[in-house]
């Protein structure tokens, strides 16, 4: 017969048994009690601050300690000596001359879910309009604006300015908006010319598999920023953040996936200006301005588009091995939604029979490289151990897909504009 004092060890040891399957049991269903739980994104973590400098670093400087680095920096009071910063009030706007035709593409709503509607509309009358509605400018600088807005010092390097860059954004609202929790595939710097901004960082390679990017497509997390629910999103409760406070005459550099969401205040005018990340060690240093020239301007750079990171081996390779770590069932359907957007394009080439199979089947042959046991997913294991002769052939794929791509857009926007004038023309017909 087992002792008393035996019977008393083996309960005691049972007791302790349920209390740690209680704890252990009451921490995942407790996660509505975590800091931060139903706040806005970057509340109640162990957060840091970005580390800042005093305008901008030298080029060299700047792309040995943060750019090739991968760092983002805060360049305090940085353009505050531009024209643009010292130019840009609504009354400068108003009293330019800008043709009526030219156009900017402003979103309809403050709180980005990227589903929104965009509209096209005057420049001018955007401004007459912002204050008083929720329209958002989202649109390259206007030609006319291009020699007020200085590049950035840090970046005065001619090798990036004539073939690493890919785009510029102007940023215009009267405040109040807030972006989803996303990532950039290209290196940016945001110089804020009116009002406040406030952004908060994760470190990808320390969280990037905390949070969950759930529109693959977009690149980025469908988390309700203003009220973030760690039931849905559980990996949040585990993440460090970094904040910063950007005021008007401040840039940023914002790295390459680095993972992000900015909230903005006051009347709120900002410029930012993209470069291709996978090209910064091939800068040659030695090269790049040793003095700030401030006669260098947006009217004087070239920005070669998103479409030259088609044939850039480097992002293409990096492109499919994080599209294939966040979805581990990456068939093609989803394939053609992500690289062409979930609407429009992507469902075009996703559906049978349609009149985009050239489309198709070069996005097919791109899909076959990878899908090297054929059971119809591209699996990560499969993108990582891909030979460069199959990285060539998905780079020239992705080349031609792009040709493809702008080809079938034209003939798209051909067909609309026919339709428009049938249309037209039928309704002077009835009113005859």
């Amino acid at each position: 017969m087992p002792s008393m004092e035996f019977k008393r060890t083996v309960q005691f040891c049972a007791y302790l048994t349920i209390c740690f399957i209680n704890m252990v049991h009451s921490s995942v269903e407790d996660l509505t009690l975590e800091p931060g739980h139903f706040q806005k994104f970057g509340a109640g973590r162990p957060s840091k601050e970005l580390p800042s400098n005093d305008g901008f670093l030298d080029p060299k400087t700047f792309f040995e300690q943060y750019a090739i680095e991968s760092k983002p920096v805060l360049f305090k009071g940085a353009i505050k000596e531009s024209p643009a910063f010292k130019l840009w009030t609504d009354k400068y706007f108003l009293d330019l001359e800008i043709p009526a035709e030219e156009r900017v593409s402003i979103e309809t709503k403050k709180k980005e879910n990227r589903t929104q509607p965009t509209v096209d509309m005057n420049f001018q009358d955007f401004v007459r309009i912002y204050n008083s509605t929720d329209r958002y400018m989202v649109n390259p600088v206007p030609p006319v604006l291009s020699s007020d807005v200085q590049v950035p010092f840090s970046i005065q390097c001619e090798q990036v300015y004539t073939k690493h860059l890919v785009e510029n954004i102007m940023w215009f609202s009267s405040g109040g908006t807030s972006s989803v929790v996303h990532t950039d595939s290209v290196d940016n710097i945001n110089c804020l010319y009116r009002g406040q901004k406030e952004l908060v960082f994760v470190d990808p390679k320390l969280y990037g598999e905390k949070v969950d990017f759930d529109h693959p497509e977009g690149s980025y997390c469908g988390v309700d920023v203003d009220k973030v629910d760690y039931t849905k999103y559980p990996g949040l409760a585990e993440v460090e953040f970094y904040h910063t406070t950007m005021n008007a005459g401040d840039c940023l550099f914002i790295p390459f996936k680095w993972i992000h969401q900015v909230r903005s205040y006051g009347s709120n005018l900002a410029v930012n200006i993209w470069w291709d990340f996978h090209k910064n060690r091939d800068v040659d240093l030695e090269k790049c301005n040793k003095e700030v020239d401030n006669t260098l301007t947006f009217k004087d750079i070239i920005f070669n588009g998103f479409g030259e990171m088609f044939s850039n081996a480097k992002a293409i390779k990096d492109h499919f091995c994080e599209l294939t770590m966040r979805d581990k069932k990456m068939d093609f359907e989803k394939l053609a939604k992500v690289l062409f957007g979930m609407e429009g394009l992507g469902e075009i080439i996703a559906k049978p029979g349609t009149s985009s199979e050239e489309l198709k089947s070069r996005l097919q042959i791109v899909f076959n490289v990878f899908d090297v046991n054929r059971n119809g997913i591209m699996e990560h294991a499969e993108v990582l151990e891909a030979t460069d002769a199959m990285w060539q052939t998905v780079t020239d794929s992705m080349s031609q897909l792009e040709e493809l791509t702008d080809q079938y857009m034209a003939e798209l926007d051909e067909q609309e504009d026919r339709r428009m004038e049938e249309a037209e023309e039928w309704t002077t017909r009835e009113e005859l």
